[in-house]
Protein backbone atom coordinates (compact mmCIF):
# COMPACT_ATOMS: atom_id res chain seq x y z
CA UNK A 1 0.00 0.00 0.00
CA UNK A 2 2.69 2.47 0.97
CA UNK A 3 4.87 2.01 -2.08
CA UNK A 4 1.95 2.44 -4.47
CA UNK A 5 1.07 5.67 -2.70
CA UNK A 6 4.65 6.89 -2.98
CA UNK A 7 4.55 6.33 -6.75
CA UNK A 8 1.21 8.16 -6.88
CA UNK A 9 2.66 11.07 -4.92
CA UNK A 10 5.66 11.26 -7.25
CA UNK A 11 3.35 11.22 -10.28
CA UNK A 12 1.35 14.02 -8.66
CA UNK A 13 4.54 16.01 -8.20
CA UNK A 14 5.48 15.43 -11.85
CA UNK A 15 2.13 16.70 -13.21
CA UNK A 16 3.12 20.40 -13.00
CA UNK A 17 6.46 19.60 -14.64
CA UNK A 18 4.75 17.99 -17.62
CA UNK A 19 2.26 20.87 -17.74
CA UNK A 20 5.17 23.31 -17.94
CA UNK A 21 6.69 21.22 -20.71
CA UNK A 22 3.36 21.27 -22.61
CA UNK A 23 3.12 25.07 -22.11
CA UNK A 24 -0.23 24.94 -20.29
CA UNK A 25 0.93 25.63 -16.75
CA UNK A 26 0.82 29.42 -17.24
CA UNK A 27 -2.90 29.20 -17.99
CA UNK A 28 -3.71 27.52 -14.67
CA UNK A 29 -0.82 28.34 -12.34
CA UNK A 30 -2.80 28.28 -9.09
CA UNK A 31 -4.37 24.89 -9.82
CA UNK A 32 -1.03 23.29 -10.60
CA UNK A 33 0.38 24.72 -7.36
CA UNK A 34 -2.40 22.93 -5.47
CA UNK A 35 -1.59 19.70 -7.33
CA UNK A 36 2.09 19.99 -6.39
CA UNK A 37 1.08 20.70 -2.78
CA UNK A 38 -1.03 17.55 -2.83
CA UNK A 39 2.01 15.56 -3.88
CA UNK A 40 3.98 16.96 -0.96
CA UNK A 41 1.19 16.12 1.51
CA UNK A 42 0.89 12.58 0.14
CA UNK A 43 4.65 12.05 0.46
CA UNK A 44 4.48 13.37 4.02
CA UNK A 45 1.67 10.94 4.83
CA UNK A 46 3.72 8.04 3.54
CA UNK A 47 6.70 9.29 5.53
CA UNK A 48 4.60 8.97 8.66
CA UNK A 49 3.54 5.47 7.66
CA UNK A 50 7.07 4.24 6.95
CA UNK A 51 8.87 5.97 9.81
CA UNK A 52 9.96 4.67 13.15
CA UNK A 53 7.02 6.52 14.70
CA UNK A 54 4.74 3.80 13.37
CA UNK A 55 6.08 1.62 16.16
CA UNK A 56 4.94 4.19 18.73
CA UNK A 57 1.29 3.80 17.83
CA UNK A 58 -1.32 6.52 17.87
CA UNK A 59 0.45 9.63 16.65
CA UNK A 60 1.68 8.05 13.43
CA UNK A 61 -1.75 6.73 12.51
CA UNK A 62 -3.36 10.12 12.93
CA UNK A 63 -0.51 11.76 11.00
CA UNK A 64 -1.11 9.42 8.08
CA UNK A 65 -4.85 10.10 8.13
CA UNK A 66 -4.42 13.86 8.43
CA UNK A 67 -1.85 14.34 5.69
CA UNK A 68 -3.44 11.83 3.34
CA UNK A 69 -6.79 13.60 3.71
CA UNK A 70 -5.15 16.98 3.09
CA UNK A 71 -3.34 15.55 0.06
CA UNK A 72 -6.52 14.23 -1.51
CA UNK A 73 -8.34 17.47 -0.71
CA UNK A 74 -5.61 19.59 -2.32
CA UNK A 75 -5.58 17.27 -5.32
CA UNK A 76 -9.34 17.60 -5.77
CA UNK A 77 -9.20 21.39 -5.46
CA UNK A 78 -6.23 21.61 -7.82
CA UNK A 79 -7.79 19.41 -10.48
CA UNK A 80 -11.07 21.33 -10.37
CA UNK A 81 -9.31 24.71 -10.51
CA UNK A 82 -7.09 23.56 -13.38
CA UNK A 83 -10.00 22.12 -15.34
CA UNK A 84 -12.05 25.30 -14.90
CA UNK A 85 -9.11 27.51 -15.91
CA UNK A 86 -8.26 25.47 -18.98
CA UNK A 87 -11.87 25.19 -20.13
CA UNK A 88 -12.42 28.94 -19.80
CA UNK A 89 -9.49 29.83 -22.05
Amino acid sequence: MAFEMVWFALATLLAPVFAEYAKIRAKAEKGFNFIAGAGVFLLLAMGFQLSLFSLAGGAAVYGVYLFEFLGWLFLLIGVLMTAMSLLKK
